[in-house]
């Protein structure tokens, strides 16, 4: 460049100036793109003189890869030469090879010499990374508001169950009373309509427990464990899992295993979550061709000695993310996601834990671990 004046400031001074600045500024040549100055900051930041960033090319002061080819560059450069101004993200590589992201302006500047395209650009990675950080850190505060407002509501739903559970075993405890008074008038010859009273008896019953569970964890009361195998809690709930997959023609295959599996549970809180999980799975099923609704339950010993089981169905897969058990995610129409929150922590109340994964090779695998428990205690 020659030494001309620039309006009435010396061409020194300016060249001053501009070795004063804390952004970085390039030259090129308008017409073939090459390299004819950098000041200081540019110099610094690249870890080059000038006299040896004029030889460098795109490829050798730019990241490799396509987004920062010579061609996009080139395109870049020649965009600004024609149109007077182009703005982009670059990555720079220093001469040490550190990758430098940096938000970048391409100017056309006419001098009395040639015309040029002025690049200004500035490191905005540590920019970006608090940007990051502050876009987590919003994230994190929407998630605790979150889980604030759904600890809330829990609250109420504990409260509202209470007093359900009061109200609702009054009116059971009556047809319990009425359905044994009509068997006990019943005479001989009625088998179908025996059969029929003892299964509702047998429904009233499981409401019953199911409704003083209810009351003692929502109540927070002393725990009711007793040793037991857990092929027995699944056979316990088959009778259930059958009427809800009768319902939608899904059918429900069982693979216990041969030896019990002694744990240490609240039958009927465990029985729920066989119950929930299964449900879940025959309602999944409930909407794809009958010939392929096909849900099974399962359970084996795991390696830690631990006792296992999986309910597998040939649905859509395991829903995305990884906080379907926070009590913020349902995928039925009226659901409200509840189920599998309660689910996850009966279980990690008794110490065991529950997860999901995709089966194969369609659907999704709910599993559920407990520990076991030695048989003599």
């Amino acid at each position: 460049m020659r030494d001309t004046a620039v309006g009435r400031l010396p061409s020194a001074d300016f060249r001053t100036l501009m070795e004063a600045l804390k952004y970085c500024v390039l030259l090129h040549d308008a017409r073939t793109y090459e390299i004819l100055w950098a000041n200081r900051a540019a110099c610094e930041l690249l870890g080059w003189t000038v006299d040896e960033l004029k030889p460098l090319k795109a490829p050798d002061m730019s990241k490799n890869a396509r987004q920062y080819s010579r061609e996009l560059g080139h395109r870049w450069l020649g965009h600004a030469a024609r149109h007077g101004i182009s703005a982009t993200e670059w990555c720079y590589r220093s001469r040490s090879g550190e990758e430098i992201l940096t938000e970048a302006t391409a100017v056309r500047v006419a001098l009395p010499t040639r015309t040029v395209v002025m690049v200004q650009f500035r490191d905005i990675a540590e920019e970006k990374a608090v940007r990051r950080d502050l876009s987590r850190a919003e994230e994190e505060h929407r998630r605790d508001t979150q889980r604030l407002n759904h600890l809330a509501r829990n609250n109420a739903m504990g409260d509202m169950a209470m007093a359900i559970a009061h109200e609702v075993s009054q009116p059971l405890a009556a047809a319990y009373n009425f359905v044994e008074g009509a068997r006990g008038r019943l005479g001989r010859g009625h088998d179908a309509v025996a059969w029929g009273l003892d299964n509702a008896v047998r429904q009233i019953e499981r409401a019953r427990r199911i409704l003083g569970s209810l009351r003692g964890y929502v109540g927070r009361l002393e725990q009711s464990e007793q040793l037991t195998d857990l092929n027995a809690i699944v056979r316990d709930c088959a009778y259930f899992i059958e009427l809800r997959a009768r319902e939608h023609a899904v059918a429900v295959e069982y693979d216990l295993t041969g030896e019990p599996l002694p744990v240490l549970c609240e039958n009927v809180l465990i029985g729920q979550v066989v119950m929930n999980l299964a449900f879940n799975a025959v309602d999944e099923m409930a909407g794809w061709p009958e010939a392929e609704r096909e849900v099974r339950v399962t359970t084996r010993r795991g390696g830690d000695g631990s006792a296992v089981l999986e309910v597998r169905d040939q649905g859509n897969g395991p829903p995305p993310g990884d906080r379907i058990f926070e009590g913020v995610f349902t995928s039925k129409e009226n659901g409200s996601g509840i189920g599998l929150a309660l689910s996850q922590r009966i279980i990690t109340r008794h110490g065991g834990r529950i997860e999901t994964a995709a089966n194969q090779p369609r659907g999704a695998v709910f599993r559920f671990t407990l520990p076991m428990a030695s048989p003599g205690r």
